[in-house]
């Protein structure tokens, strides 16, 4: 079968054309050149945080999204986003089948994980595991704290409301354990306790 040729292009079409690809071509080479010479010209002496480096950060980020784009289809966020890992612990893949499917394997496999656990008469502690299983940035940014953190957080500020304290009691309990590391608060009814062993 003969592929149905396309109609020649009228001159005006073909010095848009043109024009187009010479326009692509020194985008690509601007956005090049300034991926390279804006953090050079950043580090240079006198290094000081100014808009003149802002405006050569801003210079940098434009130039690296257009390669990025030109090499990818995809800009830098779109790539930083689709590399996030959702709320639901599932990655951000790109069609809800393939959501489904990473779902059906993780659930797959702590089934085959509980299987042998119960062989070999050992209980899986399900928090632990998802604790170490949490990638660097979702230690940093949310510590030892698990699933359902907020509503634990609402409840106990409720009731402190209800006992008759106020918002900033609690900033300041919250300061306070944070100072001292979740050290007790009463300090005094420590001594008072040691002092009353000593007796």
């Amino acid at each position: 079968m003969a592929t149905p040729q396309q109609p020649p292009l009228t001159p005006d079409q073909r010095l848009a054309l043109e024009q187009k690809q010479k326009f692509e071509t020194f985008a690509l080479n601007a956005a090049i050149a300034g991926a390279v010479i804006c953090p050079v010209v950043a580090f240079m002496p006198p290094r000081k945080l100014d808009m003149y480096t802002f405006s050569l950060a801003v210079g940098f980020y434009l130039s690296a999204d257009h390669l990025a784009t030109h090499y990818t289809g995809r800009g830098i966020f779109q790539q930083w986003k689709f590399a996030q890992p959702s709320s639901v612990g599932v990655g951000a893949l790109p069609t809800e089948k393939a959501r489904e499917t990473q779902a059906r394997f993780a659930e797959e496999k702590k089934l085959a994980e509980a299987r042998e656990a119960m062989r070999s008469g050992r209980q899986v502690n399900w928090e632990e595991k998802e604790k170490k299983e949490r990638s660097v940035l979702q230690k940093l940014w949310m510590g030892d704290e698990t699933e359902g953190w907020k509503e634990r957080r609402l409840e106990e500020e409720r009731k402190a409301l209800e006992e008759g304290k106020s918002y900033t009691d609690l900033i300041l309990e919250q300061v306070w354990d944070v100072w001292n590391w979740d050290k007790k608060k009463s300090g005094g009814e420590e001594d008072g306790s040691s002092t009353e062993e000593k007796k």
